[in-house]
């Protein structure tokens, strides 16, 4: 299963990108593309399609700091993104719905786009002595002028795992989901962890449940606002899952069970291709 956001198209040219004459050449290229949002959204065109403008044409819109952000190269076409302020285009319709309708390659190129525009909104001024950033390198990096600190864009690493154990798995939900609502556990990495200590951490204080070992399946960028996503298979103790932590409920669900959420009430939320908590489900029911 190809997840939305992996594969991307695009080179990111992280040597070239540091020359400014070649940020600026690709701003400026007769086959250069930016893709526009609004406050995380995704901006549309007359069509319904997500907006996508010359960097020249985008540069005439009322943008957020810091304007075009440079994205990398789909062969030889580059690609920017940019943030555009409220009033400046049409409302966007919502990221999530619109990645879910969007081409596979626009897609991911849209979440590159959100990952680092969100930073740029958080990282505004330095942390270090709270001088105002300046944008080097197509704005894929900041720079304080006062203090010399240099900022990149970071990603969060989180786990995210399928407890499973025999043919059964567990499956937790949130209050705020739709109801009927189970997907896989997941949570934040610590400082001094592994990926296997993260699983079995998360797992213990969501549902109380002990790892007995974990398998690494896939990982998916996840540009909320920007995470790395790394599936597990976890193979748990038999015991009864007691909700805890931010779960509302955690319970076990049979293959016939999983099966039939899955490929029925589940299918209303989002395209199985669209995260890789489907693709541990998948994966699990397909005996892997």
């Amino acid at each position: 299963m190809k997840l939305t956001f992996t594969h991307s198209p695009l080179v990111h040219a992280g040597p070239q990108r540091t020359d400014p004459d070649f940020v600026a050449a690709c701003r400026a290229h007769p086959a250069a593309r930016a893709v526009i949002l609004c406050k995380g959204d995704v901006v549309l065109s007359e069509t319904g399609e997500p907006l996508v403008l010359h960097p020249l044409e985008a540069a005439t819109l009322r943008l957020a700091p810091p304007g075009l952000v440079f994205l990398g190269l789909e062969g030889e076409t580059p690609w920017f993104g940019a943030a555009a302020e409220p009033g400046a285009t049409p409302p966007g319709v919502d990221f999530r719905r619109a990645t879910m309708m969007a081409d596979a390659n626009l897609a991911a190129i849209l979440g590159r786009g959100r990952a680092i525009l969100n930073w740029h909104r958080r990282r505004t001024f330095c942390s270090n002595c709270g001088a105002l950033n300046e944008p080097h390198e197509g704005a894929t990096k900041l720079v304080c002028p006062s203090c010399g600190t240099e900022h990149f864009p970071r990603t969060d690493p989180s786990v995210i795992m399928l407890p499973h154990s025999g043919d059964r798995c567990v499956l937790g939900r949130q209050p705020d989901w739709p109801p009927g609502m189970y997907a896989t556990l997941a949570g934040f990495m610590e400082p001094g962890e592994t990926i296997e200590e993260a699983c079995a951490r998360e797992t213990f204080e969501e549902t109380g449940l002990k790892v007995i070992s974990a398998r690494y399946v896939a990982s998916q960028p996840w540009p909320f606002p920007s995470t790395l996503m790394i599936g597990l298979m976890a193979e748990i103790e038999p015991g009864e899952p007691v909700a805890r932590d931010d779960l509302e409920d955690a319970r076990w669900f049979t293959r016939e069970e999983t099966r039939e959420l899955y490929h029925g009430e589940m299918m209303r939320w989002a395209p199985p291709h669209y995260s890789v908590s489907r693709l541990l489900v998948e994966t699990w029911l397909n005996g892997g």
